[in-house]
This record gives C-alpha cells, structure tokens and sequence, in this order.
C-alpha cells in the first residue's frame, strides 16, 4: 500500500507564483460565473445576454431541422422568431 505525502514536505517548496505576478493578459480576463478561474468570452457573444427556454423534444427537432433546411443557425431562427412575436405584439424589432 503506498503512503500520502505529507504536508511537511510542502513547507520547503516555493510558493505558487500569486495573481499579481501572473501574466497582465491573464490576470486582466473575467472571472467565471462560478470563481473557479477565468472565462474568456467569444467574441461571437461579447455585448450579448443568454435567453433559454425548455421545449419538448419534438419543438426541438423541428427548429433544428427548419433551420438547417433554410442554411440558418438555431440562433438566427430564434432571433427571427422573437423579433416576428415582437412585431406581432406591436413592438419594434430588435435585431439579433
């Protein structure tokens, strides 16, 4: 059976190099939703909010499949969903 290390042995090893030694590029990153580390943010959805919605397997398949027939994405087709509701209930469209 093999032994655990012990923390004494830690006690002569550098310590880990802090945040504020760490690269500027690095340390200047968002931090996670969850503080585990940093997120960087694709630009793709930088100045953007997630919406989500649960849908039954069958609305899910059929979205999916309409979109891919029309060369759209999922995102492209709900964008154009909202902004159609939106018109429909008398506001402006938004974009995307």
């Amino acid at each position: 059976m093999s032994r655990k290390g012990s923390l004494l042995a830690l006690r002569d090893r550098s310590p880990a190099p802090s945040l504020a030694t760490a690269e500027p590029e690095k340390a200047a990153l968002p931090a996670s939703s969850n503080g585990v580390g940093p997120s960087p943010v694709a630009p793709s959805r930088q100045g953007k909010k997630a919406m989500t919605g649960y849908f039954s397997p069958e609305m899910s398949f059929a979205m999916h499949m309409t979109a891919r027939k029309h060369g759209m994405s999922l995102q492209d087709a709900m964008a154009e969903s909202f902004n159609d509701w939106l018109r429909k209930m008398g506001e402006s469209p938004v974009g995307k």
